[in-house]
């Protein structure tokens, strides 16, 4: 976001906060300057905004089709119905010791990012809300973000 603080714009605030400080009006080409920057500013942001939604999107759509493609080997390998290899999942989760909260982490990793699950499909197998889910593996990204940065 602060891509798109321009120098004009900075300057057009400045200039409005000090004639508010000194209690006196903008002139109107002050009144026109202002308006304009802000209203770059908040087309470069919605813009910004509907790319990076678009770019999710899509993203979302590859990791649906990677999971289609990935459940169909699975149970052809396996020769077993989806509903037994949910199960088996279930199992393996439910393996774990319950106060190995890193072998659980590592699991429902495991489950999105090898195998493409989504996090409703995941909250199905270790019995959690789907939404509890998206809220972890956003939390777990952005903390993986901020080690590396």
């Amino acid at each position: 976001m602060t891509d798109f603080l321009t120098p004009k714009l900075l300057e057009v605030i400045e200039n409005k906060f000090l004639a508010e400080r000194d209690n006196r009006k903008l002139s109107w080409l002050e009144r026109s300057e202002y308006n304009l920057e802000v209203m770059k500013f908040r087309d470069a942001l919605r813009r910004s905004e509907q790319q990076t939604k678009a770019e999710h999107l899509k993203f979302r759509k590859q990791h649906e089709q990677k999971f289609i493609h990935i459940r169909k080997i699975m149970m052809s390998q396996r020769n077993q119905s989806w509903e037994e290899i949910t199960q088996d999942f279930r199992r393996q989760y439910a393996a774990i010791p319950k106060d190995d909260e890193e072998a659980k982490a590592e699991f429902k990793l495991m489950l999105y990012n090898k195998y493409y699950f989504s996090p409703t499909l995941i909250g199905n197998i270790v019995n959690k809300p789907s939404k509890t889910i998206w809220l972890w593996l956003e939390e777990w990204a952005f903390e993986n973000e901020q080690l590396k940065g």
